[in-house]
């Protein structure tokens, strides 16, 4: 799985916005000046969001967006989801195996392990908030009882 530039645009603008909450609003200018990102690419992101419920925009001098609620209470995964980046690591992952995708789906012995790592990834995604992106702070030791092994 490799995350789009809409989901890691999405968080990045989540994170400017939950950084200078003393602020009353942020504008979409100043969010893609300070990200280096395409101001019109926030602006379809930020349709979502706002659909979403994460975040709200204030109209008029000084207008701008908001968030809706607490960084503590914004996971990575909602905002994937709002932004409709893809959670699934393989398509087998996704409530069974189509015949049709795959001539193996009737013997198919890993159709289980993609299922279960596509659950843990999304379990994974939900339990991280924008508060621990911004205090730098993860906790991945509930996500299994093994020590991590280096990626080849």
């Amino acid at each position: 799985m490799k995350i789009s530039t809409k989901g890691h645009y999405a968080v990045h603008a989540i994170v400017d916005l939950a950084a200078r909450r003393e602020e009353t609003t942020v504008s979409l200018s100043v969010i893609a000046e300070r990200q280096g990102l395409s101001q019109n690419y926030l602006e379809q992101l930020f349709v979502k969001l706002r659909k979403a419920g994460l975040v709200k925009s204030v109209r008029g001098p000084g207008g701008g967006y908001l968030l809706t609620k607490a960084p503590s209470l914004i996971t990575i995964g909602e905002i994937f989801s709002a932004v409709d980046e893809s959670l699934v690591l393989t398509e087998c992952a996704e409530g069974g195996v189509d015949k049709e995708l795959c001539s193996r789906a009737s013997e198919c012995v890993t159709q289980s392990l993609w299922s279960r790592l596509c659950h843990h990834f999304n379990d994974l995604l939900y339990s991280i908030t924008i508060e621990d992106v911004l205090k730098g702070e993860f906790d991945f030791s509930h996500t299994s009882g093994r020590p991590a092994r280096a990626a080849y």
